[in-house]
């Protein structure tokens, strides 16, 4: 992993964390392992939606991603019909 740069939607410089190189090799692996579709953003995605079922803050999620905004986070906060309805269940 390498810092990288950029400045934020208030003009303020952002440092964040990128892992370019680790991303080609995940999509790698997945197409040498033969499942069609995979890659290295399907997968961070798949960890960030686990790590925020799990209760991971939203910030931790932001950071282990490397996103240098928030908002960039916003995808993996969607809740799916299947968990609204456990959540509500576990309410009754």
């Amino acid at each position: 992993m390498n810092t990288k740069r950029r400045v934020s939607w208030a003009g303020e410089p952002v440092e964040y964390l990128a892992c370019d190189s680790l991303q080609s090799h995940v999509t790698k692996l997945y197409r040498d392992a033969g499942i069609r579709g995979g890659s290295s953003h399907s997968g961070r995605r798949t960890m960030a939606s686990r790590l925020i079922q799990q209760g991971a803050d939203v910030e931790t999620v932001q950071r282990l991603l490397g996103h240098a905004e928030l908002d960039h986070v916003r995808p993996y906060l969607q809740v799916s019909p299947r968990r609204l309805e456990e959540m509500f269940a576990g309410v009754l």
